[in-house]
């Protein structure tokens, strides 16, 4: 494949979930007012415990920041001196609303990650749900890892989860051939992921999580590795709920199970987004 057509692919990727995101942004929330109230009663922290004593009036980049609730977060909650791009300018300017509301240190910015040069680099580094969605995640988690961070640098990264995201993919992808309607796809994903809020947030949810036009799916193993070849270890994952990790190994034997989590789920009528988080250092 010739380099322009690896750009072609790259770019028809990109601009299509543009597009997609434009229409509703994801965790889109119905007005600045519900926004802002979601930012002071979620601290990020709380949901992801390897930040602790991170962020505290710390310098902050997020890849992917979308309505900007994790930048916004931890700028109102911990101070901290928050960095968000996104290629989509709808939920850039609901961020930078959400921020210049609250008085925090938060600056959102329309930029495509594959473009981006920082004017410095950063100690702490996140980017969640995102990195799946570009033409090429290997690659973002390359450029992250050898660009934007500092020699001492910290990277929390949040991808799907090849195992633990494919029976909540077929589930759905059985009932559109069935011929259900969207209306009655969205009432499915209401049942097993009943969110309390606006109809608006729901609804951003499922097509984020049913009807996105490209996503992959990845796994501990293959991350670990690539982190490694960067020059990164894994310290902590949400695989083992964030506990102290006494062997890779282990939790790469016990990463397949994740498929019978997800499918007991759906069984059970609850929400399982077959999602997972690790936090790698240097060294």
């Amino acid at each position: 494949m010739t380099d322009d057509s690896i750009n072609n692919q790259l770019n028809s990727v990109s601009e299509r979930v543009l597009a997609f995101y434009r229409e509703l942004p994801f965790n889109q929330r119905e007005s600045v007012g519900s926004a802002i109230a979601n930012v002071k009663s979620h601290d990020p922290v709380r949901t992801y415990p390897p930040l602790k004593g991170l962020v505290a009036r710390q310098s902050v980049l997020e890849i992917g920041s979308g309505v900007g609730w994790f930048s916004n977060g931890l700028a109102f909650h911990h101070r901290s001196q928050s960095y968000g791009i996104d290629l989509n300018s709808v939920a850039v300017r609901r961020a930078q609303d959400v921020a210049d509301s609250l008085k925090i240190s938060a600056q959102f910015e329309v930029a495509n990650l594959f473009e981006f040069s920082p004017s410095h680099r950063f100690p702490l580094v996140v980017s969640l749900g995102v990195l799946h969605h570009t033409a090429d995640c290997h690659a973002a988690i390359r450029r992250i890892c050898g660009e934007f961070l500092t020699d001492t640098g910290k990277f929390l990264l949040g991808l799907y989860h090849l195992h633990g995201r494919r029976p909540f993919l077929e589930h759905f992808q059985n009932l559109q051939q069935q011929g259900l309607s969207e209306d009655a796809l969205l009432a499915e994903y209401g049942r097993l992921h009943q969110i309390s809020g606006d109809v608006t947030h729901l609804r951003s949810w499922f097509r984020d999580q049913v009807l996105h036009p490209h996503e992959t799916q990845h796994t501990y193993q293959e991350i670990r590795a690539l982190l490694e070849s960067q020059g990164f270890r894994i310290v902590a994952t949400s695989l083992n709920r964030f506990q102290p990790i006494a062997s890779h190994r282990d939790i790469e034997a016990q990463e397949v199970f994740c498929a019978e989590t997800s499918q007991q789920a759906i069984r059970d009528g609850r929400y399982y987004p077959g999602f997972f988080v690790v936090m790698a250092e240097r060294g």
